[in-house]
């Protein structure tokens, strides 16, 4: 009898390993928010596992043999707020490794809740600020791996066109926004940043697709409005990219191929004694894929690659040196046919030739200083070049150079600054920002007419001071002053920033903020065509920005929230001669010939509303809803719509993943994601046929500037997915659906020589992505 019972137990154990679910470790460190120094004793649990552990004397833990999936993890400290971490996917074949920040509680108990990924930092801000996981670039449909795009989804905020990545933020031009990579401000990194232009020329702020790729993001912060004292030279938004370390434990990789490109990412570790690290990743651009199934971009052939790295070195004393960088190479080609009976369009006649390259290299060195001091400094040089030039083909195929465009910015920057624990309610944090910027810019149209031309650059200066505090058990505050000098001009200005939070308990949060916010102007208007290098003695666009905010926490991980914003624009570029529409408020790509003053204003005043459920118990969803106004006076005094005033916009993000357990040991799981935009159009101005017919180009009726409405865009996208765990590697097969009804939404109007008549270009129709991936 023993012997048939031994038997059983040894036939079934096998079984048992067989049908056991893939499994993965947790890990990472835990540290003072402030300081920066890990916490010893911390306590790191995962209540739907039983799972728990405590932070060593260097702040780390470790959670063996997690059984993969979707978990909330919970972390608390003596003396600290708790840190209930949302979103925790857990996956076999990529370690989760986990950079954990705890604040040292004042008063109160306060529960922190934050989304995860495998490089977590706290939000610095409670108001108009989103933060960015790798994890929801991947999740949310149709964002291609893209941050900026994935932004589109929150409130207040549309993509300017289907083509790129351009951000409307509270009816701002795009051109309001400023990248920053690990905190340092960045020139553009996008590809093909000329991408659905009306003139097929470089925006400042966007591009088709993001040159640095989403496997090497970490948790990137977005702010919308009235962002604190340590960001400056921005009206409308601050996209402040990380990167995620690599595993300093083992050798990971990851493959994914699909019809938008082939990446191949490496990570390990450099040194295991010193925890060292890296982490690389390069990407081969397969969009004609796309163009063979029939999907329509023009008829132009699109081509990218970059490679992205991130080199960290922990140092003896607690510090940490980084070192990271990022290029990239696009191109877009037109050809024209050899045979004009083909030619439908004013566009079919030319070839096109366009080419952008960017690249950035940085450094940066972390360091706690005694018991209540932490000490950051980051540098990095970084620059972009796009060349364009049109050559139109004469009726025997003959062709002549008629379009010539060369733009070259660079940006040399070092950002450091010091954060002061003063006590245990209250921090002080100072720093210094210092850019060296220069320009070079030409663009020639109709073979002689030079619409702009000039380089020069100068130095920006920006230091500021920023102090945090509670006023009351319930109150606390956050005050700073952002100083800004730019060389180029002589401009500077002093900015103040203060906002208030008030919670009068544990579930409810009401929010008060204001700045003042400059910026730069595009490096066009500095250089335009005015016959007197007037642009070089334009001061800074300048707003006054409030926010007033309400959150209420509902059921589990969902929140509702309510945000009042009003923005007050002044010293705004306009035309010196009276009687003109023109404002810098409208500009994209475009160049401007007359002389310009900052004597022009603009406001934007709206409400958002936004119901969110964190991906819990299988279901996500973000739910908003935007009204707003833009409006903007021109030296002829006259209130107008601004460009990108389309009065509303609504967002609806759902999405369901069901998981089930195979015999053989494998963990499945099938996903829908759907999201639904309906927004107002934006405005344009009537175009003047009779002029445009004369002239062979379009030209506008500026008395009745962008008094059209376009009609109301509506795009649905959907996201299916499967995805296998096994015990060494997991993978996922996906199909991203842009614009999944083929929806026909207009971009732009303008005057066509070829049809001799007013023709309405539209954004892109159906966008299948097929991509599959593999981590291992």
């Amino acid at each position: 009898m023993k012997r048939s019972c031994t038997l059983v137990v040894l036939l079934a154990v096998p079984i048992l390993a067989l049908t056991q679910l893939p499994t993965q470790t947790i890990r990472g460190i835990v540290a003072d928010t402030d300081t920066h120094r890990p916490l010893s004793g911390a306590t790191v649990a995962i209540a739907e596992l039983d799972m728990g552990a405590v932070t060593d004397s260097s702040g780390h833990f470790r959670l063996e043999e997690a059984p993969v999936g979707r978990y909330q993890l919970e972390v608390r400290h003596v003396g600290y707020d708790d840190l209930l971490l949302a979103e925790l996917l857990v996956e076999s074949g990529k370690e989760t490794v986990l950079n954990l920040e705890l604040k040292e509680r004042a008063l109160d108990l306060e529960v922190v809740e934050v989304r995860a990924s495998r490089s977590d930092i706290r939000v610095p801000h409670p108001l108009s600020v989103q933060t960015i996981t790798v994890e929801e670039t991947r999740r949310f449909p149709a964002t291609f791996y893209d941050p900026a795009r994935l932004a589109a989804a929150f409130a207040g905020v549309v993509n300017e066109n289907d083509q790129a990545n351009g951000l409307v933020i509270r009816g701002n031009s795009p051109n309001s926004l400023i990248w920053r990579l690990e905190g340092v401000d960045i020139v553009n990194p996008n590809h093909t940043p000329n991408a659905g232009t009306f003139s097929d020329r470089v925006t400042q702020n966007g591009g088709g697709v993001n040159i640095l790729s989403a496997q090497m993001l970490g948790t990137s912060h977005f702010f919308t409005g009235a962002f604190p004292a340590s960001y400056g030279n921005a009206l409308s938004g601050v996209l402040d990219m990380r990167l995620r370390p690599g595993n300093n434990e083992q050798h990971e990789q990851i493959i994914q191929a699909g019809l938008i490109g082939i990446d191949l990412t490496a990570e390990g570790p450099a040194s295991r004694q010193s925890g060292a690290s890296y982490l690389a990743n390069y990407r081969y651009s397969t969009v004609g894929l796309i163009t063979s199934l029939g999907v329509d971009f023009g008829d132009e052939q699109i081509n990218f690659q970059d490679f992205s790295f991130n080199l960290t070195f922990p140092t003896r004393n607690g510090g940490k040196f980084t070192f990271f960088g990022l290029g990239g190479l696009s191109e877009n080609l037109f050809e024209a046919e050899r045979d004009s009976s083909v030619w439908e369009f004013q566009k079919d006649r030319f070839d096109i030739t366009f080419r952008s390259k960017m690249g950035a290299l940085g450094a940066s060195y972390a360091l706690p200083i005694g018991a209540r001091s932490f000490w950051h400094t980051a540098m990095a040089a970084s620059a972009a070049n796009s060349s364009r030039t049109g050559e139109r083909l004469a009726d025997d195929y003959s062709t002549f150079l008629q379009e010539e465009d060369e733009q070259t910015q660079a940006k040399y920057t070092l950002h450091s600054w010091l954060n002061r624990k003063m006590g245990r309610a209250a921090s002080l944090r100072l720093g210094l920002q210092l850019t060296q910027q220069a320009f070079d810019i030409l663009s020639v149209a109709n073979s002689s007419d030079t619409l702009a031309s000039g380089d020069g650059g100068g130095a920006v200066l920006q230091p500021y001071a920023n102090w945090s505090g509670l006023l009351a058990p319930a109150i606390r505050m956050n005050a700073g002053l952002h100083f800004m000098y730019f060389g180029l001009t002589g401009n500077s200005v002093l900015e103040p920033r203060l906002s208030m939070e008030w919670r009068p308990g544990s579930r409810q949060r009401f929010s008060l903020a204001y700045g003042l916010h400059s910026q730069l102007q595009p490096p066009q208007l500095y250089f335009a065509r005015s016959g007197k290098e007037a642009g070089k003695n334009l001061g800074f666009t300048r707003a006054h920005h409030v926010v007033l905010s309400y959150r209420q926490e509902l059921a589990e991980a969902t929140s509702l929230q309510a945000e009042l914003f009003y923005q007050s624009l002044f010293d705004v570029p306009i035309a010196a001669a009276p009687g003109s529409s023109f404002s810098a408020l409208n500009l994209l790509e475009g160049f401007v010939t007359e002389e310009l003053v900052n004597e022009g204003t603009g406001v934007n005043y709206g409400l958002e509303i936004t119901l969110r459920r964190l991906f819990t118990r299988g279901v996500f969803y973000l739910f908003n809803a935007t009204y707003y106004e833009s409006k903007y006076k021109g030296s002829d005094g006259i209130q107008r719509d601004t460009r990108f005033n389309g009065n509303y916009i609504l967002n609806a993000t759902l999405g369901k993943e069901w998981a089930r357990q195979k015999k053989e040991g494998r963990l499945v799981a099938w996903g829908a994601n759907i999201r639904v935009v309906y927004l107002g159009g934006f405005r344009e101005t009537p175009i003047d046929v009779p002029a445009s017919s004369e002239a062979g180009t379009t030209l506008l009726v500026s008395e009745k500037a962008f008094s059209e409405q376009q009609p109301a865009f509506f795009r649905p996208d959907l996201r299916l997915y499967r995805k296998w765990n096994r015990q060494k590697f997991n993978s996922t097969l996906a199909l991203d659906i842009q614009n999944l009804a083929n929806a026909q939404n207009v971009a732009f109007s303008y005057y066509d020589t070829q049809q001799m008549q007013v023709v309405k270009k539209y954004q892109l129709g159906i966008i299948p992505i097929l991509a599959y991936r593999i981590e291992f």
